[in-house]
């Protein structure tokens, strides 16, 4: 592991809020190299794709859904598949980047330009995202219901923690697969509401992972994969 790994990372990606936490978690020290919304010329430069997360290891690009399996296979312990079984945090996993993050995407994403650092990542982004989602007063008026629904989903993650610290009982690929779905909500400056008390302690357990978090919870400013913003 002394070898020199790069994480190409964007921090309102869901995608690389999982793989910044899964490596912490793995004990596996990369370097962050932030990808600008609107300009993938570094990355394109050094991964030859423009997809993010992108991970740089020796010179060879591990493409972002395959990452785990990377991390997995340099750093065996501790295991991203406790209890010998893979298939239940990889559908864990799967829930929280193509169900969950879709509904925290719609209530936050009005909220998400305040955030990014530069006026033309800012244009380039509302742009993208009102041709994909349609006008943004449309999104901003009927944020109200896309916040309920969020917090219905939410409170299915709050109940998934009852008597226990993590989704399966030990740290998982489902654990960061969950918390990266949620994280634009954290990215945008929002928290969960205070009575979901079981996700709030997981959140902080996972923020801590390595003695930092990316994405840092509960109204931080931290941490999709596509060409533009993930799978939006």
């Amino acid at each position: 592991m002394a070898a020199k790994t790069v994480l190409y990372t964007m921090p309102i990606s869901h995608y690389c809020v999982c793989a910044e936490r899964l490596l912490a978690f793995k004990g596996i020290p990369f370097t962050r190299e932030v990808v600008p919304y609107h300009d993938k010329q570094s990355l394109i430069a050094a991964t030859r794709q423009d997809y993010v997360p992108a991970l740089l290891h020796e010179g060879r690009t591990v493409s972002w859904e395959k990452i785990p399996e990377f991390a997995e296979a340099l750093a065996p312990k501790p295991t991203l598949y406790p209890w010998g079984n893979r298939g239940l945090p990889e559908v864990l996993d799967n829930w929280g980047h193509q169900v969950l993050e879709e509904r925290v995407w719609r209530a936050v994403v009005t909220r998400v330009p305040p955030v990014l650092p530069d006026e033309r990542e800012r244009w380039v982004f509302e742009e993208i995202q009102n041709r994909v989602r349609g006008p943004w007063h449309v999104l901003e008026l009927r944020r109200p219901e896309f916040e309920a629904e969020m917090v219905s989903y939410l409170g299915m993650v709050e109940r998934m923690l009852e008597g226990r610290q993590w989704l399966l009982g030990e740290p998982s690929l489902a654990d960061f697969g969950v918390y990266g779905g949620m994280s634009p909500l954290f990215t945008s400056g929002g928290s969960v509401p205070s009575e979901l008390s079981n996700l709030k302690g997981w959140i902080q357990r996972i923020g801590a992972l390595g003695g930092s978090s990316s994405a840092a919870p509960e109204g931080a400013a931290g941490p999709g994969t596509t060409r533009l913003k993930g799978p939006h």
